[in-house]
C-alpha cells in the first residue's frame, strides 16, 4: 500500500473505470436471450448469475488492483441480488432507472472500499490504468451508444404505436441515433461547439417538412421527441466528459 491519502482525483478515475466495466458488462456482454431467461425464471436464470460473472470479471481486471479478489467476489453478489429484484419487478422505465441507480450507489461503494486504506500499487499496466483520457473517453463513448439507446427506446415506446411509422430500413433510427451522438460527443471533445448547434438545426430542417404534413404528424413528432432526448443525452454526457477530465487533472 502506498501512504498517500485518498485523493479525489485518483477515486473519480478509479469509479470511471468501475462504470465502464459495468456498462461494458451490462450492455455489451449481455445478450437479449439471458434478458429473456432472467424475466422468465427469475433468480432460478443461470443467465443472471453469468451476467453478475462477467460484470465482476471486468470489473476486477479494469480497477487494476488484481491482487484483491473479495472486492469483485462482493461486486458479484451485488449486482446478482439488484438483477434479482429487478426480475421480480414490471418492465419499466421507471425500474430500469432504478436497477441502474442501485448498480450506480453499488460501483461508489466498491470504489470506495478499493482506497480506504489509502492508494494501493496497480498489479501491472500502471500507465494504462491511470490514463484518465483514455478511460472517460471509452466510458463516454461507451454510455452514449449502449445505455442511451435503451434508455430512448423505453422513453418513446408509449409513442411508439400511436405514431406507427411505417417503412425505412430496419433499425436505421437506432443506428442515426448512435451516430449523431457519437459526432456531438466528438465535437464537444474537440472543443467544437458551434458544430453541436449546426447538427441540431440540420436535424431538425430535415425533419420539417414531415411536421408539416399532417398525415405523418404523429410519426415527425415521434421521431423529433426521440432526437430532442438523443441530442440532450450526447450534450449532457458531453458535459460530464469535459468535467472529468478537469476534475482527474487536478
Amino acid at each position: 500500500m502506498i501512504g498517500d491519502p485518498l485523493t479525489f482525483p485518483v477515486y473519480l478515475l478509479l469509479l470511471v473505470r468501475l462504470l465502464t466495466a459495468h456498462v461494458a458488462g451490462d450492455f455489451i456482454f449481455q445478450q437479449k436471450h439471458w434478458i429473456e431467461s432472467r424475466t422468465e425464471h427469475k433468480w432460478r436464470s443461470g443467465y443472471l448469475y453469468l451476467n453478475a460473472l462477467v460484470v465482476a470479471v471486468l470489473s476486477w481486471l479494469l480497477s487494476g488492483y488484481l491482487s484483491n479478489w473479495m472486492i469483485p467476489l462482493l461486486i458479484f453478489v451485488l449486482h446478482a441480488a439488484t438483477d434479482i429484484l429487478k426480475s421480480s419487478l414490471k418492465d419499466s422505465i421507471a425500474t430500469f432507472i432504478a436497477d441502474q441507480a442501485l448498480h450506480l450507489l453499488a460501483t461508489v461503494f466498491i470504489a470506495w472500499l478499493y482506497l480506504r486504506n489509502g492508494i494501493p500499487e496497480f498489479s501491472c499496466c500502471g500507465l494504462l490504468f491511470s490514463n484518465n483520457l483514455l478511460w472517460i473517453y471509452l466510458f463516454s463513448y461507451l454510455l452514449v451508444l449502449w445505455p442511451m439507446s435503451i434508455i430512448i427506446a423505453k422513453l418513446t415506446e408509449r409513442w411508439q404505436n400511436e405514431a406507427n411509422p411505417e417503412g425505412g430500413l430496419k433499425d436505421a433510427g437506432k443506428y442515426i441515433g448512435m451516430l449523431e451522438r457519437i459526432l456531438i460527443l466528438t465535437f464537444m471533445a474537440i472543443n467544437q461547439f458551434s458544430a453541436v448547434g449546426f447538427l441540431v438545426a440540420a436535424k431538425s430542417i430535415l425533419r420539417f417538412g414531415d411536421i408539416r404534413d399532417s398525415s405523418n404528424r404523429k410519426g415527425a413528432e415521434y421521431i423529433l421527441i426521440g432526437t430532442m432526448i438523443s441530442f440532450s443525452a450526447a450534450i449532457f454526457t458531453g458535459i460530464l466528459m469535459k468535467w472529468l477530465i478537469n476534475t482527474t487533472q487536478l
